[in-house]
């Protein structure tokens, strides 16, 4: 089943471009994109500094060739320059894409309860798609009837409550397979909603949205 946050490595690259001093925020595991995915490309763009949040990533970045690792319990660290780096905030480049997939597909009659608890139904006779990504995987629950998903050129709303595993999409009358690919958030310009869209859905910041990816995603350099 795919779980997957593809991480834009150039667009790291880009948005370290523009910062001055460029340095990287490696706190919780680099804000959930992966610390040993991102690091070396900092390092190998002429990256020097590290701010990290324990031991053990410190002793790594040092590993790695850091020659400044700091920790943000020695030096007060402005919160922009994490959402900065990894595009969180407006105007840079989003580096992480996190796509799962449709697992099933029902079409159904108006009026049908979705998911547990029946917080949903189906206005009319609509097409459904199960997705396999769930709050397990640290989509938020909060996002229940009020996300949204990107399948196939559209965006569709996630209705009725997220599962552990799985959640759902009212797709009404779209083409939709199993197997398809399902964008929860990336990159706005092709059409998916973004890390802060989704913030903004779960009262939440948007690096705390990336961090609190789950390990069963995978981190995948795109």
């Amino acid at each position: 089943m795919l779980r997957l946050a593809r991480i834009d490595l150039d667009a790291l690259i880009q948005n370290l471009d523009r910062l001055d001093p460029p340095f990287l925020d490696g706190r919780a595991d680099a804000y959930g994109h992966g610390l040993a995915l991102v690091a070396p490309i900092a390092l190998a763009h002429g990256v020097t500094s590290i701010v990290v949040s324990d031991e053990a990533a410190a002793a790594r970045s040092r590993e790695w060739g850091f020659r400044e690792v700091l920790s943000d319990r020695s030096i007060a660290v402005d919160p922009q320059w994490g959402e900065a780096t990894y595009g969180l905030r407006e105007g840079f480049s989003p580096l992480m894409t996190l796509v799962g997939e449709v697992i099933a597909v029902r079409r159904v009659n108006g009026g049908e309860g979705v998911s547990y608890g029946y917080t949903y139904r189906t206005a009319s006779e609509t097409t459904l798609a199960l997705v396999g990504l769930g709050y397990a995987d640290g989509v938020p629950r909060l996002a229940s009837n009020r996300g949204e998903a990107f399948i196939g050129g559209h965006r569709h709303p996630l209705v009725g409550r997220i599962a552990m595993d799985q959640f759902v999409l009212d797709c009404h009358d779209a083409e939709v397979t199993v197997g398809d690919e399902v964008t929860v958030f990336g990159d706005t310009t092709r059409g998916a909603p973004s890390a802060l869209e989704w913030g903004a859905w779960t009262e939440r910041s948007a690096p705390a949205l990336t961090s609190g990816i789950a390990e069963r995603v995978s981190r995948e350099a795109a």
